[in-house]
Parts: structure tokens; C-alpha cells; sequence
């Protein structure tokens, strides 16, 4: 079955819909199931990692990776770079202001986001597929817990699934719910001075196989999302990312729960994948994120192939591990 780009997110923004009831009993939910299976049930168009996607020079690593499927209008490739960094400044400007979303003892940051992960299994012949999931996280001083549903694995080509038959097809994780328990959630350990995080940013992204711009924005994008960062951190990194190296302006976009946001983006010529963000201009808060492949990616993958997605359909501080915002 061929779907419209537009299907797949009108899809998107269905399961981030779905009632939170019925996807408590996802795995037993055949509505649920073929939801999360429609999803990616044609070959992609067009995914950030939630685990970092690498991409090395001569062979494509084991990857998990998520992004936004969700760039729905707005922006012009050739923007202006002066422009990305004067939106970022203002999302800086904006978070600064913003209150402190910080739980207690005995209370939790709740996010829901909907997502999919490129797996590949870096066996010759190689194989990539794609396994979407909704995720609600509890993150708090006391602990935290993990309730994630998962739908059928895809392939996002011919080829991979043929590398796959060659493999003897392999089981690929069907749909499946886990729920697991995780650590106290600690504050960020991030400076609030733009110019020592931008310095600590840069070395941290150093050696990872990805080129250390690409990296940088991926760490300011791994710190905006499921964390408590304070206000001054979230203003710091907003004020990063305006100085990465190749950073460009999107522009407005909507994403696949239709709230409009502003885009930012950067190409990686070195693993040939492009690299965005999505952030509520009056907000600050991280929508959400994408990858798509460049051409001459690892991948061989047509150009604008989406790779993974994520998109953070809802977040707030609740009281309890199983509560959801109102």
C-alpha cells in the first residue's frame, strides 16, 4: 500500500491522539496495532535520534534514531544563517523568562511523544527498518518509569527487505508494550553561560562519528527534551545552537499534531543527513525533531528519505507515576 506524506502524518497525529486508556492495553488493541502499523506501512518519504545516530565513513554503525515526521509547510533551504541564529536568540530570550518546570519530591515531568527508530543490523548484507512507538516517560527526584508501546517493525526499502530474506529473516520486533522503571532524574550538570557550554558542547561531541556541528545541535537537542533543564540552561543552549557552524533557518512549520512552530536545520555533509529542530516560539519548548538523508548518504537512500521522528505531544508536572497532565 503507497501513502501520502500527508496520510502518514494525518496518521502521526491520530496515535498521539489516542486515548491514553486504550493505549494502556496497546498489545491486546488490534485498533491500536494498526494504527502504529499504518503509520509506516509505505516506504518513507523522508526521522533525531533519541539515541544518537552515527554514521561512519565507511560502513553505517548500528543505529537507533528518531526524529519529527512532521515538516508540513514553510521555510526556504537557501535562508539566511544570520536569520536561524536571530529566531534561536529570541528562543533564548523567551526561555529565559519562562517558569522553572522542576518537580518536587513525590511529583513528576511527564512527557508523550510519538516516535519511530531506524534499526540496523550491520551484517553483511546489511538491513535498516523502522519501528515506531508511543512513549510516556515519568522523570523525577524520587525516580521515574518508562511506559513505551511499540508497532510493527518496517523496512524502508526493497533492498533491505531482500538483505533481510538473505539474513533468513530474522524475527523483527512485532508490537509490544514494556513498562520499566528508571533512576532519579538529577538537574542537568550544564553551565549557564553560553560561551563555557558552547565550549563543553564542543568537546563533548568530539569523536562520535559525526561531524562536531552536527553533534553539538543533537546535544542541545537531547538536553531540551525529557529533562528539567532550568530556564538559564534552556536560554544557554537556545543561544548554542545559534552559533553551530551551518545552523540555517526552516522557518514556520506545523507539525504532526498541527501546532505551528520555528524550525532550525543543519546538514552534516559528512553522514549526508539533515538535522532539525522544532521549537514553540512563544514557549521555548522542543515540538519536535527530525532527520532526513542528503544525497550520497551511507544509506543509499533516495534524498529527503526520513529516517526517524519524534514528536512531544504533551508534557507537564503530575503527582504521582501513572498521573498524565489534564
Amino acid at each position: 500500500m503507497r501513502t501520502s506524506r500527508d496520510t502518514i502524518d494525518d496518521l502521526t497525529a491520530r496515535l498521539a491522539a489516542f486515548r491514553d486508556e486504550d493505549l494502556r492495553g496497546a498489545v491486546e488493541s488490534a485498533q491500536a496495532r494498526a494504527l502504529l502499523g499504518e503509520i509506516l506501512a509505505s516506504p518513507p518519504h523522508r526521522v533525531r535520534p533519541r539515541r544518537r545516530l552515527v554514521v561512519p565513513a565507511a560502513a553505517v554503525a548500528l543505529a537507533t534514531a528518531t526524529a519529527v515526521a512532521v515538516l508540513l509547510g514553510g521555510g526556504s533551504r537557501g535562508a539566511e544563517r544570520a536569520s536561524a541564529a536571530r529566531v534561536l536568540r529570541h528562543a533564548a530570550s523567551v526561555a529565559r523568562a519562562r517558569p522553572a518546570l522542576v518537580p518536587g519530591p513525590g511529583h513528576y515531568l511527564y512527557v508523550k511523544s510519538v516516535d519511530a527508530y531506524l534499526g540496523t543490523d550491520t551484517d553483511s548484507p546489511e538491513f535498516s527498518f523502522l519501528t515506531p512507538h508511543v512513549r510516556e516517560i515519568w522523570r523525577g527526584p524520587d525516580g521515574g518509569r518508562v511506559h513505551e508501546w511499540s508497532g510493527e517493525s518496517r523496512f524502508l526499502s526493497e533492498r533491505d527487505r531482500e538483505a533481510w530474506v538473505a539474513h533468513g529473516s530474522p524475527p523483527l520486533r512485532g508490537p509490544h508494550a514494556s513498562d520499566v522503571r528508571i533512576p532519579p532524574l538529577r538537574p542537568l550538570d550544564l553551565p549557564t553561560d553560553p560561551d563555557t557550554l558552547y565550549d563543553k558542547l564542543e568537546r563533548d561531541s568530539v569523536g562520535h562519528g559525526n561531524s562536531v556541528p552536527d553533534e553539538m545541535l543533537q546535544l542541545v537537542g537531547e538536553s531540551l527534551r525529557e529533562t528539567y533543564a532550568s530556564p538559564a540552561q534552556r536560554a544557554a543552549l537556545y543561544s548554542v545552537a545559534a552559533r553551530i557552524p551551518g545552523i540555517e533557518l526552516v522557518g514556520p512549520v506545523t507539525d504532526a499534531v498541527g501546532r505551528r512552530g520555528i524550525a532550525v536545520a543543519r546538514d552534516d555533509e559528512r553522514a549526508k543527513i539533515r538535522y532539525t529542530l522544532v521549537f514553540d516560539p512563544k514557549t521555548a519548548a522542543l515540538l519536535a525533531e527530525e532527520q532526513v538523508v542528503l544525497p550520497g548518504n551511507a544509506f543509499g537512500y533516495p534524498a529527503g528519505t526520513r529516517i526517524g521522528y519524534a514528536t512531544y505531544v504533551k508534557s507537564g508536572i503530575v503527582d504521582s507515576a501513572t498521573a498524565r497532565p489534564a
